[in-house]
């Protein structure tokens, strides 16, 4: 009974001094690959001017659409937020927009006679926009009504509020994009072994991957503020109005 347990522990020892082994040359080799790609950085610096980065806003006009009956916008409404409205009310206008981030840059690479090569951006474009603004009116709603009137205006802060909202987080977004831009304006490899098409993917993925947090930040913050107009409250304060 003795020697079972004892060949037991010898097992266990054998198995945590593998896994000890595996996971210290798996860390020396990252550190390895981490300190070299460094390294390939440095050499590739000076040799290296700081991209030209444009950030633009961009706004598309404000569409309006009266040809929807009520039944389709409620649809439209179950789609784009999901929900239903309140007992004994109906849909008689809706927003909806989008969000879009498109991000556009050239890259160029520099190969030294000992096969180090250097992959930079160049002309970096980034635009943030709000796409496809519409608001829809129900077409039982007749124009110079009060009801009109009072849905209009509804659907009209709906998009004031998705705008302030999206000014609000542009300069964050500009600082966390440049701070991006600048810690990844390049970077090197030991030879020359991977296309410009793959290094401009990787590129992209880091700049984007880094203001995504702040997208959806704003989202949850647009959604937020919207709630404050779409409560059971205000819809009695507006069908108050018009009686």
């Amino acid at each position: 009974m003795y020697y079972h347990f004892r060949i037991i522990n010898q097992h266990i020892y054998d198995i945590m001094k593998n896994i000890f082994y595996t996971s210290f040359f798996l860390s020396f080799a990252f550190f390895l690959t981490a300190a070299h790609a460094q390294n390939y950085k440095a050499r590739c610096m000076p040799f290296v001017q700081s991209p030209h980065v444009e950030i633009v806003a961009t706004y598309e006009p404000l569409r309006y659409d009266y040809s929807k009956v009520s039944a389709t916008l409620e649809r439209l409404h179950q789609k784009e937020y999901g929900g239903r409205l309140g007992e004994g009310h109906h849909i008689n206008g809706l927003s909806t927009y989008n969000l879009t981030t498109v991000l556009d840059f050239e890259i160029e690479k520099k190969s030294f006679n000992d096969g180090v090569t250097c992959y930079y951006p160049t002309d970096i474009k980034l635009t943030l926009g709000i796409k496809d603004p519409i608001i829809y009116i129900a077409r039982h709603i007749k124009k110079g009504t009060c009801a009109y009137e009072v849905t209009l205006r509804h659907e009209q802060t709906h998009q004031q509020i998705n705008i302030e909202v999206w000014e609000h987080y542009l300069p964050k977004i500009k600082e966390q994009f440049l701070e991006t831009v600048k810690k990844y304006t390049v970077a090197g490899r030991g030879q020359d072994d991977i296309s410009l098409e793959a290094a401009q993917e990787s590129l992209q993925k880091k700049y984007l991957a880094a203001i995504e947090p702040l997208l959806e930040e704003i989202k949850a913050e647009i959604k937020h503020e919207q709630i404050k107009l779409d409560n059971q409250e205000n819809y009695d304060y507006e069908q108050s109005l018009c009686e």
